[in-house]
């Protein structure tokens, strides 16, 4: 692996929907991050993904994500579970987590916050919404 592979920043997006992962996409290279973005539909997928970065040696194996962008509301496994199994593995725990979904609930606010999440964003409807929130991701990692 090059040097410049290793200091590209990794992202998770945890999303099932397709029109919201191509928008993410876009907002990250209109706000000029040249970060290597892997998208995954829902909590298992995810946690498989996080699985397969455990072998941490410098034989060329993945590394863990830099930043874990989570949609809490996903079919067989959503971003409420994904969060409570993360909080308590020791190995991923320090990640940051965004969590990106339609809820405004005051609970799912809450909840996120006490398992670890760094931020909570409702899904915004505008173009210019979405590159304010994800301009703040620059400060996470």
């Amino acid at each position: 692996m090059n040097d410049l592979a290793k200091d590209k920043k990794i992202v998770f997006v945890a999303d099932d929907d397709a029109d919201d992962c191509l928008l993410i996409n876009d907002v990250l290279i209109d706000i000029g991050l040249d970060w290597e973005v892997q998208f995954v539909g829902d909590g298992i997928e995810l946690m498989e993904r996080l699985g397969n970065c455990e072998n941490l040696d410098n034989r060329g194996c993945r590394r863990p994500p830099d930043l874990i962008v989570l949609d809490l509301n996903m079919p067989r496994k959503g971003g409420r579970e994904v969060l409570k199994e993360i909080s308590v593995d020791s190995r991923f725990n320090r990640i940051p987590i965004v969590v990106l979904t339609t809820s405004e609930e005051p609970r799912d606010v809450s909840l996120c916050k006490s398992l670890g999440a760094k931020m909570f964003f409702t899904k915004p409807s505008m173009y210019a919404d979405w590159l304010a929130r994800f301009e703040s991701l620059k400060q996470l990692v």
